[in-house]
C-alpha cells in the first residue's frame, strides 16, 4: 500500500475515533512520497517553526534538544488530538515537579501555516490548555525523520535525538510520564557506568603527577 494511502487511512480512523469532522482548513498537508521516509532516528537537527501562544514563542525550536523531549503530532480538527492536550499538560506538570527542566515538550500540527494561520493555531492552543512550545510540521520533515504516521502521535526522544518510545492514539498522562522517566533513568545509568569505567590507574597517575 502506498504511504499516502496509509496516512490517509490512519488519519480517517483518528478523526472518526475523535467523533468530529475535519474542516477543509483542518486537513493535514503531507509531504510528497519522495520525502516520506520512515527512520527511527533523525539524521540531523530539524528546525520546527513555532508560534506565539501560551507557553510558546514565535521563532524556531531545534529537535533534538539537549533534554529528553516529548513530541506530539496533531491536527486541530481531530477530537482525540484535542483530548490529548490536557493529558500532556498533566504529564508535563508531574515531570516538571520531579525533574525540573530536564524534559521538554513540543507539539506540532501536520497542517501548514497556509491552511492554519498562526492566529487560529494560537486560539486553538489556548482553548485546549496547551502551555508549551507549539508549531508546524506542514512538510512532515519531523514526522518523516522519526517515522510518525497518523494522529495523535506521541514520541519520547532522548537527549541524543533517538526515539525511545512512540504511540499513535489517545494516551494517558501516566504512560507519558512512565516513558519519559524510563529514558531519564537509562541516561542516568549510562552516566554511572561511564564513571565506573574510569581506570583507577589513571586516577593514581593523576594523583602522582599532582604530588610531584
Amino acid at each position: 500500500m502506498k504511504r499516502r494511502e496509509l496516512v490517509a487511512g490512519l488519519g480517517s480512523i483518528g478523526v472518526l475515533a475523535g467523533g468530529t469532522g475535519v474542516a477543509l482548513r483542518g486537513l493535514p498537508s503531507f509531504a510528497d512520497e519522495s520525502s516520506a521516509t520512515s527512520d527511527d532516528d533523525s539524521d540531523g537537527p530539524i528546525e520546527v517553526e513555532t508560534v506565539d501562544a501560551p507557553g510558546s514563542q514565535a521563532g524556531a525550536m531545534t529537535v533534538p534538544t539537549d533534554d529528553v523531549t516529548v513530541v506530539t503530532f496533531f491536527v486541530t480538527g481531530c477530537g482525540n488530538c484535542q483530548a490529548q492536550i490536557p493529558r500532556l499538560a498533566e504529564a508535563r506538570t508531574e515531570l516538571a515537579a520531579e525533574y525540573g527542566d530536564r524534559v521538554s515538550f513540543l507539539s506540532v500540527t501536520y497542517q501548514s501555516p497556509d491552511r492554519l494561520p498562526a492566529a487560529e493555531l494560537r486560539e486553538w492552543w489556548r482553548e485546549h490548555g496547551g502551555e508549551w512550545s507549539v508549531g508546524y510540521d506542514g512538510d512532515t520533515s519531523l514526522a518523516s525523520a522519526y517515522g510518525a504516521v497518523g494522529y495523535p502521535a506521541t514520541l519520547v526522544l532522548d537527549a541524543d535525538g533517538e526515539k525511545q518510545w512512540d504511540v499513535t492514539r489517545l494516551v494517558p498522562a501516566a504512560d507519558i510520564v512512565d516513558a519519559a522517566e524510563s529514558v531519564l533513568e537509562a541516561s542516568a545509568d549510562e552516566s554511572t557506568d561511564s564513571n565506573a569505567d574510569s581506570s583507577p590507574d589513571d586516577e593514581n597517575e593523576t594523583n602522582e603527577s599532582t604530588t610531584a
